[in-house]
């Protein structure tokens, strides 16, 4: 099967990455939703990561929203690693149409990739609600208690979809668009079987449709090919 899908690749010229939270992890991210991790949060906030994640949570109790998001997640900052280098490379070549990132760590840009739709927005973005000025992920991280702008002193807004806020439904197109013309699509580290990725590749009528997983999921049966394992190891595996 691995080559089948190498000569696949080789040949296609329109091809769509789309990238979850296995990638993250695989570069050192946290997986909120490990059950070491959840249940670690629950113990030390009260409270589990949806609740304050959310949109609510930002809304109505911020110095809670931020110390929890300083400290649980953006101190943990995943680095891109050889994935990323290798998606670099085809798009070098001319042969990326975009990648969808379902993630909130602009590891792609940071990896120079430029044909990015980030559908969950970057924690490098942030900006002012008031004012509209924009700060870096490091001005939050130095900021005390609740990281305010230092102009109108509004209280600065992360640009990533919290949990309860709708999608946007422009990038959302943009992301089904690339899909639907796509010659191949390689899923990596997000279940297929999610609504987010089947309304993402819904208008995909092709059958290069390859998903590299860790393990197994009931919507694997939507994949043409799956890999499963190492996400940087199998691409590299069926890129080489």
């Amino acid at each position: 099967m691995i080559d089948t899908v190498k000569e696949i690749l080789k040949k296609s010229n329109n091809i769509v990455f789309l990238t979850g939270l296995g990638t993250i992890v695989e570069c050192g991210g946290r997986d909120l939703w490990d059950s070491d991790i959840f249940y670690g949060i629950e113990n030390k906030y009260k409270m589990c990561p949806e609740q304050l994640l959310s949109a609510g949570e930002y809304s109505s109790r911020k110095e809670r929203f931020y110390n929890f998001y300083k400290n649980e997640v953006i101190s943990y900052l995943p680095k891109p690693d050889e994935t990323y280098t290798i998606i670099k490379n085809i798009e070098d070549e001319g042969r990326l149409k975009s990648v969808v990132s379902f993630n909130i760590f602009g590891l792609e840009k940071l990896a120079g990739i430029e044909n990015v739709i980030e559908v969950a927005g970057s924690v490098y973005n942030n900006y002012c609600p008031q004012c509209n000025k924009t700060f870096d992920v490091d001005y939050l991280l130095k900021s005390r208690a609740i990281p305010v702008c230092n102009e109108c002193k509004k209280a600065l807004r992360p640009n990533i979809r919290l949990l309860g806020e709708r999608v946007d439904n422009d990038l959302y197109t943009q992301a089904a668009i690339a899909c639907s013309s796509a010659d191949a699509i390689v899923i990596m580290g997000a279940d297929l079987g999610s609504s987010k990725i089947q309304f993402v590749t819904g208008h995909y009528k092709g059958s290069a449709l390859i998903l590299l997983a860790y393990e197994e999921h009931y919507g694997d049966k939507y994949a043409d090919y799956v890999f499963y394992g190492s996400i940087k190891d199998n691409l590299k595996a069926i890129t080489s």
